[in-house]
């Protein structure tokens, strides 16, 4: 037997909502939505210059974000300090006691999460490549927590030449391509189209055009 959907009449709903301070943009009813573009139309050349503008000068005005929640918000918010970050990810990897770290592990795996910020500076969706380097455990930088702990998994099981790679590794850079991708483009319809040096889509212009 079929029942009707459950709805949230608004005068049920007690409370402010969340601040939310990403980049907005004029929706086809003329109100302001939020998302530097709307995130249920599709992405093509035009849309995606749009929506990277936006991103980029809204990270220049904000030294860090606060869409993300941390991993340990009773010890920093909204981006976890490195050290805590590194004994989650050896409880996960299971190989040693996260207690029986000494001095040389830790910085070790600060060499690890700088590994990381270098993966993300060569990255098409990341927009702070001049995020400094970690020099000391206790520090933390404007990445989501997820991906820290993702990418030190995967770098200690490369340094272990370990068969946990196999896992690690796919799942290191599809939680760095999902995080990064949501965080621009949101969660939108993907369509693919052949790009040429316009800002337009293939297509748009003759060939003759183009070559000029």
């Amino acid at each position: 037997m079929a029942t009707a959907p459950r709805t949230y009449p608004l005068a049920t709903i007690v409370g402010d909502k969340p601040k939310n301070d990403d980049p907005r943009h004029t929706g086809s009813d003329g109100t302001s939505q939020v998302g530097a573009i709307d995130l249920k139309g599709p992405t093509n050349a035009n849309t995606s210059q749009t929506a990277d503008k936006a991103w980029r000068e809204n990270e220049q005005v904000r030294e860090k974000r606060n869409r993300y929640s941390s991993n340990n918000p009773y010890l920093k918010e909204p981006y976890s300090p490195l050290e805590p970050l590194v004994l989650q990810a050896l409880r996960r990897y299971g190989d040693m006691h996260p207690g029986t770290v000494d001095g040389e592990v830790m910085m070790m795996f600060i060499e690890f999460a700088n590994l990381i910020i270098e993966d993300l500076r060569a990255h098409p969706y990341w927009d702070n490549p001049e995020i400094d380097y970690y020099t000391h455990p206790t520090e933390w930088r404007a990445i989501p927590d997820n991906i820290i702990v993702s990418g030190l998994l995967y770098h200690y099981a490369v340094q272990q030449q370990s068969n946990k790679i196999e896992a690690y590794g796919p799942m290191y850079f599809k939680m760095m391509n999902r995080v990064l991708y949501n965080r621009k483009y949101g969660s939108g319809k993907i369509e693919m189209s052949p790009w040429d040096k316009s800002q337009a889509p293939t297509g748009s212009m003759t060939y003759d055009q183009r070559r000029s």
